[in-house]
């Protein structure tokens, strides 16, 4: 077991430890604010103070940080330590083993502090990556609270002959999101007519031909994937959660309806061989009552409770978005990701509880890091296939070598190989292939 001495024991501090030291490191763990039985204790130790205690441990001279309480503007302090960036670094003349408040910092990225500050949302109202620390200083691309965790467990296990080896293994999740589940079909057909007569007054004849082949069942839906989803699921052992938009039609959110039968079927069959979760719409962060409504459709259909979700365009308004989906009995939110570039929004690679800063408190709400998504690379970052592969396979390798969670988002039109996406199946096998490789 490892004890962690602080003369103040705060929720963030009991959050944070349990994440780092509980989580990460899997190690049995405890808080003391007693001199005497820190002290007294055999066994691993960190001193959490600017205290000098007789006996080993390994010293983290705290920032302040976690005892403060609500909510400030400020930029963490930041600089270069043993080939990665750190927050919080130690400028007192107190001993600290780490050269930096690790608690602090962790905590920092976890907790989304930045994320309640004031910022420059993008169109669609987003915190996008630009605006986020890790962006900025160039860190966002690896999951910093996860490697030097793995460090201060290192030292741990050096120290005081604890095991070696984390008992946590690399997880991969594939996610679905189904924003649009038929590019002809399932339409009604008030949509159909003008979807012909939008066809023929933009001169999209090629648009229009296919159209038609596919309402008379002379070709495949273009967005039809599911077979190949399916295969590979087969083929690799994967186990996917698919998110279904199952909202009112409007101007970002464009599926077809979830009464019509093709809906209706394809969430009955895909919830055959895998979980399933709410696509919540871009129109449920600014109508009352839409979420739940969409819920419940959703729990209908599939005729089970619906406790995940991940947000249309990945839009979160923190901590409201979270508290709605914990109104609601949503145990587990995939949408901890940024559209704009790959990487680690909160710093981990580690699922992990939103701690809601406005009450100083952990919630049950489980976050599922995302990594990369397909319209990132493709759109955003302006990747070319192979690009796309390269930058695929270094945070795969990246995630594999700290035994994290990766979580990958794809749209079942990505995998069409029609027109823009031309190329783009082949990168997902590949991300496949790689993510399942040795393990």
């Amino acid at each position: 077991m490892v004890l962690i001495y602080t003369p103040r024991v705060t929720n963030r501090i009991q959050y944070i430890v349990k994440f780092l030291i509980g989580e990460i490191c899997g190690f049995d763990y405890a808080v003391t604010s007693s001199n005497d039985v820190f002290i007294n204790f055999k066994g691993a130790k960190i001193n959490y103070s600017d205290r000098n205690l007789p006996g080993d441990s390994i010293r983290m001279h705290p920032s302040g940080f976690l005892t403060e309480k609500g909510i400030r503007e400020f930029t963490p302090r930041i600089r270069i330590h043993d080939s990665y960036p750190v927050l919080f670094p130690n400028e007192s003349n107190q001993k600290c083993d780490l050269g930096y408040d690790l608690f602090a910092s962790a905590f920092f990225l976890v907790s989304r502090y930045e994320e309640y500050l004031p910022f420059l949302e993008d169109r669609y109202g987003r915190f996008e990556a630009d605006q986020s620390f890790a962006y900025q200083n160039g860190f966002l691309d690896v999951p910093l609270v996860d490697i030097q965790t793995l460090d201060l467990r290192n030292k741990l296990s050096e120290m005081f002959n604890l095991p070696a080896q984390s008992a946590r293994k690399f997880t991969f999740i594939p996610t679905y999101d189904i924003d649009i589940a038929y590019a002809y079909k399932g339409r009604g057909l008030s949509r159909n007519i003008m979807a012909v007569a939008k066809d023929i007054l933009t001169f999209d004849f090629n648009n229009l031909k296919n159209r038609i082949k596919v309402l008379t069942g002379k070709m495949p839906d273009p967005y039809d994937t599911y077979e190949l989803q399916l295969w590979l699921q087969k083929k690799y052992q994967l186990n996917p959660v698919y998110f279904f938009l199952s909202a009112r039609f409007g101007p970002r959110d464009k599926n077809i309806s979830i009464h019509s039968r093709h809906f209706y079927h394809l969430i009955k069959k895909l919830g055959d061989y895998a979980e399933t979760g709410i696509h919540p719409s871009f129109a449920s962060h600014y109508k009352k009552d839409r979420l739940l409504e969409e819920i419940k459709t959703l729990a209908s259909v599939s005729n089970s409770n619906i406790e995940k979700s991940r947000q249309h365009y990945l839009k979160i308004n923190i901590p409201k978005t979270y508290l709605d989906l914990i109104r609601y009995n949503i145990l587990n939110d995939y949408s901890m990701g940024f559209a704009s570039h790959t990487g680690f929004r909160a710093g981990t690679c580690t699922p992990f509880h939103f701690f809601n800063l406005n009450e100083e408190t952990e919630t049950r709400l489980k976050i599922f890091p995302l990594a990369i998504m397909d319209s990132t690379l493709r759109d955003y970052m302006k990747l070319d296939t192979l690009q796309a592969r390269k930058k695929i396979k270094t945070i795969i390798d990246t995630v594999k070598k700290f035994n994290g969670t990766f979580i990958s988002l794809w749209h079942n039109d990505a995998l069409s190989n029609n027109q823009a996406w031309e190329g783009w199946r082949d990168v997902y096998i590949y991300l496949i292939e790689e993510a399942t490789k040795n393990t």
